[in-house]
């Protein structure tokens, strides 16, 4: 597939155009600034093939994806936070 490359001033005036023609062959183009591609448009459908392409990420526990190597650990527990919290404690006043 030989892919369409525009400069980010073109697609910036004719944006109205760059879109009707991504609807209607489904893209991809590339946008470049400065000679070098930074972006690339493409039609929702063509995203939405790409995207259920890509490997969906594996479901972690919610304290897993909170705290990392911290969730499930067996000494972490209100008693802990409350003796680290006091160890924390300001007394300073305004």
């Amino acid at each position: 597939m030989i892919l369409k490359t525009l400069p980010a001033t073109q697609v910036k005036n004719r944006f109205g155009r760059v879109l009707r023609e991504v609807s209607q062959t489904g893209g991809p183009i590339v946008v470049e600034r400065d000679g070098k591609p930074v972006a690339v448009i493409m039609s929702m459908s063509e995203y939405e093939r790409w995207q259920q392409a890509q490997p969906q990420p594996v479901e972690q526990d919610a304290l897993q994806a909170a705290f990392g190597i911290w969730a499930n650990r067996d000494d972490i527990d209100d008693t802990w936070l409350a003796n680290g919290r006091s160890q924390w404690e300001s007394n300073w006043q305004e």
